[in-house]
């Protein structure tokens, strides 16, 4: 009985939400949702029921744009050798979601506390998860997480699978009077907050700045915006390093560093903007002079490598020989004197990228 009144309200309140929410945006601070679904368990082996599954309702509360509260229940007909032939469980959660996306996916973690009542007993759970989201549409996404299941009175370990579509609707960031194709999108979390315009103001470009003091028009629907309306630029630094080691007097490149001079020349290619400047070393053996013109041979030989093997444009790399003035470790031991005999770069760029809702 219960599972076929939670499966028609699920019905009726999807349908709801597309009515409710033409213009609403995913995960925006102050918005409600609904998400339908299915739940799979696989019971504790001591419970005697195998594999059940049922349908879920969530009724839940963006708190931020990465932290929501949800109210849950689901109810499933149990066919094991169990006494118990009926579960409704309720409980509580919340729900986060990380920064980094993996690919399209967004992944987020899951925690709560709840009641299993079992047609023959019930008991306190909880449940922690992750999982990921996929937005659909404006209002819409898909989510699906796995989850465990800690029965605490009998100590029983469930393990869940669950999935379900969330409807989104009301909420300060989207104004009922916008139309569905102009709604805002979510306020950036790391940038000073844009106030929301009132629901008269016009904002073209739908990054919740009214284009009275929108300095920047037109930013893209996928770009977090700062007070202003303008694209957040985040910067980051790119690195690699080269270390190739040499025989005692000799200026030949061994076999085994021809793949760690090939990732230079792939970052170079990747990095049009950026050279490289290449320093090459020798130990104290020698006279000074003899080892100023080693370094400069062993320095080149990379730089040839480079330019012949792998077409870096001969502009991009530089060479210059040291000698043994500048050791890395001591020239009194053998296997000091084997580390700085070198050729040696630390190659940087710095990059900048749009920070994405």
């Amino acid at each position: 009985m219960k599972k076929t009144y939670l499966t028609a309200l699920s019905l009726m309140l999807a349908t709801s939400a597309f009515v409710v929410a033409p213009s609403t945006s995913i995960a925006a601070e102050g918005q409600f949702y609904l998400a339908p679904g299915v739940q799979w368990i696989d019971f504790d082996k001591d419970r005697l029921q195998g594999t059940e599954h049922g349908f879920t309702l969530g009724l839940g509360y963006d708190f931020t744009d990465k932290i929501s509260g949800e109210i849950n229940v689901f109810d499933m007909d149990l066919d094991g050798r169990g006494p118990d032939k009926d579960l409704f469980q309720y409980r509580f959660d919340l729900l986060y979601s990380f920064d980094r996306k993996l690919g399209q996916l967004t992944p987020f973690f899951v925690a709560g506390a709840g009641h299993n009542d079992f047609s023959q007993n019930e008991e306190t759970v909880y449940d922690a998860g992750l999982g990921v989201r996929y937005q659909l549409s404006e209002n819409l996404e898909w989510r699906t997480a796995v989850r465990k299941f800690w029965g605490m009175d009998e100590h029983y370990h469930d393990y869940g699978i669950d999935t379900a579509l969330v409807f989104r609707f009301g909420g300060s960031a989207a104004p009922a009077t916008r139309p569905a194709a102009s709604a805002p999108a979510t306020r950036p979390a790391a940038a000073a907050p844009a106030a929301a315009p009132v629901a008269s103001a016009p904002d073209a470009d739908g990054d919740g700045v009214p284009d009275s003091r929108d300095a920047c028009p037109d930013t893209p629907r996928t770009h977090r915006v700062d007070d202003r309306g303008c694209s957040i630029v985040l910067e980051e630094v790119a690195r690699i390093n080269l270390n190739v080691q040499f025989d005692f007097d000799q200026a030949v490149v061994k076999p085994e560093y021809v793949a760690e001079i090939r990732r230079v020349a792939d970052f170079l290619n990747e990095h049009d903007d950026t050279v490289a400047v290449l320093e090459g070393h020798t130990d104290s053996m020698g006279t000074e002079e003899y080892n100023m013109a080693l370094s400069q041979r062993r320095v080149d030989a990379v730089r040839q490598i480079l330019i012949n093997q792998f077409n870096i444009a001969p502009g991009k790399v530089t060479a210059r020989g040291y000698g043994e003035s500048r050791p890395t470790a001591t020239n009194d031991t053998a296997q000091g004197r084997a580390q700085n005999r070198r050729v040696e770069s630390v190659i940087s760029t710095t990059l900048q990228r749009f920070q994405t809702r």
